[in-house]
């Protein structure tokens, strides 16, 4: 092999490692590790201490191209930008506590993310959801809202570890009796509405729930008919405890 075949080879293997590389999701980590308790977000906390390091982890993710990582790496992206874009709305004031207010939330204001404009809405509905056909994201997206799933106080990142927090996130939803409240002897489960609203993602319900639920509740579930219906959500902003 000569000398300049050998040196391209080298600039072959180097770019591929380049285009392979993963999204740094460290700058959201050091974020939120020390302003998420219990799922609840200190925004104050993070305007006053880790605002630099917000901004710049968002301005970070106008110029990324998730459509050359692979396709854990491109979901976990997708969920840590909408996660650290709602957190900057609402630090910056903004709340998805009205019908009216939520309109300028999730479809209004737009965001550059991977070099296009896009909205909340757009990142759940257009990038997320068709990518991911995994009802679990529901269990890992949060909203800013109180109905929503507890917050993690890092980053996703891809490979094996995206998966056990998928499911995870799945088994403590599905076991929060805020979430998923079932009376056996009624017959009747009370669920949060974002099984309703995403029920074309959850697909059968009971079987799902099943799958999640302890061995004991299996059996019950998925047999006999239930009557189902959803608790009213809290739009309420997630805000942690304040201290006295």
């Amino acid at each position: 092999m000569t000398r300049t075949i050998r040196i391209w080879c080298f600039l072959l293997a180097c770019s591929a490692y380049v285009l392979a590389a993963p999204f740094n999701h460290q700058g959201l980590t050091e974020v939120l590790r020390d302003h998420v308790v219990n799922g609840k977000v200190d925004y104050g906390g993070i305007r006053r201490d880790r605002w630099k390091e917000l901004k710049a982890y968002i301005e970070s993710l106008g110029q990324a191209n998730p459509d050359r990582f692979s396709h854990p790496e491109q979901v976990a992206f997708w969920l840590n930008a909408y996660n650290a874009l709602v957190i900057e709305r609402i630090c910056e004031g903004a709340s998805p506590d009205s019908a009216l207010s939520r309109g300028s939330f999730f479809r209004r204001t737009t965001f550059l993310v991977a070099g296009q404009q896009r909205s909340l809405d757009d990142i759940e509905h257009r990038a997320l959801r068709p990518l991911a056909k995994d009802p679990r994201v529901h269990f890992v997206l949060v909203c800013g809202a109180n109905s929503c799933p507890p917050l993690r106080a890092s980053a996703f990142s891809a490979g094996g570890e995206l998966e056990t927090e998928l499911e995870n996130a799945a088994r403590r939803y599905v076991n929060d009796p805020k979430n998923v409240n079932i009376d056996f002897n009624g017959r009747k489960i009370i669920l949060n509405q974002i099984f309703d609203w995403y029920k074309e993602d959850f697909g059968e319900i009971l079987p799902f729930l099943a799958r999640y639920r302890p061995a004991s509740e299996r059996v019950q579930l998925l047999q006999g008919e239930w009557e189902i219906d959803y608790n009213e959500y809290d739009w309420s902003t997630n805000q942690s405890p304040q201290p006295d």
